[in-house]
């Protein structure tokens, strides 16, 4: 088969330009240490580079998520702590009174005491975040959980949702703790202002019964406390195992994304001068056909 000159020429224009295509390509991926550019470089290894740092990226999701989550529970762990001191103090006091011998002058000594603590519970039941959302109240957190009305009697405005946030592909915790749980219906609350009500007035007959009674509902109420706490223990010693797990599947799909992407030095180094001795050998042909005719046949 004969081929003619405008064919020649045509083709070997065609293979210098392979040539110097692959060879720009080269070193592109030589000075940048990566293999894919695009994804026609290799169609499967982009695909599974999209897949990687989608992956990386949840997992960042997830991070924030915790942080945010544990975070939350730390101030919601410190106002329920708060709490639990105030009722230690509370119950101090109300042991005191239940003792028959206290006079008149010294219950409504430790009736203004007990006056004085008892609003410092409610404040940490209404606790905001640094947003001015409330923390035990559910989905309501523009809402107060524990408020008064006008007959003096608390009630919870809250509603029951706990809120679940994704941590990992195949699990969800709890990021806040509802007011209906430490203290149903404001049992305590509204138990711990009649008390005060009575104590303050200072019956005759003392309050010894009452107060009594007092230390079995403020047990009660430090019972679903602690439970409280207890449990934002376990979620946030849960989520730290979490994160030590997610921090191992992100090291090694940096890995892995690393060795899908990043060349071999040595197999792009020989390839670059195969093809630059291939380019170079392929002008110096062209250039020497290029300049031949049937004159210098004569």
């Amino acid at each position: 088969m004969r081929v003619s000159s405008s064919q020649f020429y045509t083709d070997n224009l065609r293979y210098i330009q392979q040539n110097n295509t692959e060879l720009a390509k080269l070193t592109v991926q030589m000075a940048t240490k990566n293999r894919i550019q695009r994804p026609s470089d290799d169609p499967l290894g982009a695909v599974m580079l999209l897949t990687l740092n989608a992956e990386l990226k949840t997992l960042e999701q997830y991070g924030a998520n915790m942080n945010a989550v544990n975070y939350s529970l730390g101030q919601q762990e410190t106002q329920l702590n708060g709490i639990v001191n105030t009722l230690l103090s509370l119950q101090g006091l109300v042991t005191t009174a239940a003792d028959g011998s206290a006079g008149d002058t010294e219950l409504r000594a430790l009736g203004q005491e007990m006056s004085v603590l008892f609003p410092a519970i409610l404040d940490f039941l209404n606790a905001k975040d640094g947003n001015d959302r409330y923390y035990f109240s559910g989905s309501l957190s523009d809402t107060p959980p524990f408020v008064r009305d006008l007959a003096g009697i608390y009630s919870y405005q809250g509603d029951a949702l706990v809120r679940q946030v994704k941590v990992s592909d195949t699990s969800s915790v709890a990021s806040n703790i509802i007011g209906e749980a430490l203290d149903p219906a404001a049992g305590f609350l509204n138990q711990m202002q009649q008390y005060l009500d009575l104590i303050n007035s200072t019956p005759a007959g003392g309050v010894g019964d009452e107060s009594r009674q007092m230390i079995d509902n403020i047990n009660s109420f430090l019972a679903n406390v602690t439970g409280e706490i207890t449990r934002i223990g376990g979620i946030r010693a849960s989520l730290d195992e979490l994160a030590i797990a997610n921090s191992e599947i992100g090291l090694f799909t940096e890995e892995l994304k690393e060795e899908v992407k990043t060349i071999n030095d040595a197999e792009v180094f020989i390839r670059l001068n195969q093809v630059t001795a291939s380019y170079e050998s392929s002008l110096k042909v062209y250039s020497t056909v290029s300049r031949l005719s049937l004159f210098s046949m004569l």
